[in-house]
């Protein structure tokens, strides 16, 4: 490819513990950069940004850019994270993705057209139901918009979740009208058992994604009455972001746009075993198929 892709990182949230240094980031970036390489042939350097400024993150990157052929965001916190992706994705002649919104919402999409299929549903003619808005969260729904769902809903205690999302035609409502409307609920909150077996309609599709400890147990869900339930250990936005780099950068694309992530993640569904919600992470061809319709 004759270009690399630079892993930025200021490291100011890893697994969920808040504010511990960007030191404890440079594993996780090392393991991204590597599965870059094993994966999909891209070449990959993590980069520790140590600064909770947004515009001296920013100047840094933008300095360093020319070395590189695109711009991976990661583990960045919401909401400096919209911020620092929009400046640099106007700023910068080559892509830029921040994968905790945009990778995990493609894999998402991906997952959530599988749970469709098995369900005897289609995506266009159901309500999507986002329960929270965080990075992942805000990504995956407006992916959902983007992809062509009937409606998407979203709920958040957040109120400041809710200006950005209403702009990307999201409807912002409570979690409890998200459960009695939603055909496809996807969760992704951080608080495990938040979703009551209870509130679970029969033939629903439940993808409560976060881990270790989902909102509701996918056995649960399924006693309840949903007619596909999964939690996130199958959903790993490590199926995404070596194939869409290696994409955009084979192409020579300015920026990752919609079409790119919507070809993605029908890729990634199209390769899914019949049984499984999706394909083999660690397969190669995966990756490079993903990256053949990215580009």
């Amino acid at each position: 490819i004759g270009r690399s892709v630079a892993i930025c990182t200021n490291g100011t949230r890893v697994l969920g513990l808040g504010d511990i240094g960007p030191v404890a980031s440079m594993p996780v970036m090392e393991g991204k950069a590597v599965f870059y390489q094993q994966l999909a042939g891209v070449s990959a350097m993590p980069i520790l940004i140590d600064t909770k400024d947004v515009e001296t993150f920013v100047e840094t990157v933008v300095r360093i850019a020319p070395g590189f052929g695109g711009i991976h965001l990661e583990d960045i916190s919401a909401p400096e994270c919209f911020e620092i992706e929009a400046r640099l994705i106007e700023e910068l002649p080559q892509p830029v993705m921040h994968d905790d919104v945009h990778g995990t919402a493609v894999v998402t999409l991906a997952a959530a057209l599988v749970a469709c299929r098995h369900a005897g549903l289609a995506l266009d003619q159901e309500v999507v139901g986002q329960i929270g808005l965080g990075a992942a969260g805000y990504g995956i729904a407006n992916l959902m918009v983007e992809a062509g769902a009937r409606r998407v809903l979203a709920s958040d205690p957040n109120p400041l979740s809710h200006e950005r999302a209403s702009a990307k035609g999201i409807e912002i409502t409570d979690m409890q009208s998200i459960m009695a409307e939603a055909d496809l609920v996807v969760a992704t909150t951080g608080v495990p058992g938040l979703i009551e077996p209870e509130m679970v309609r029969e033939g629903q599709v439940i993808l409560a994604l976060t881990n270790p400890y989902p909102e509701i147990e996918p056995e649960d869900a399924l006693r309840a009455g949903a007619a596909f339930a999964a939690d996130g250990k199958s959903v790993n936005n490590v199926l995404g972001y070596p194939g869409i780099f290696r994409g955009a950068l084979l192409s020579g694309a300015k920026q990752i746009n919609p079409e790119m992530k919507i070809a993605a993640a029908e890729v990634i569904a199209d390769l899914t075993a019949e049984a499984e919600l999706v394909p083999d992470a660690l397969d190669p061809n995966v990756h490079y198929r993903v990256a053949d319709a990215v580009r």
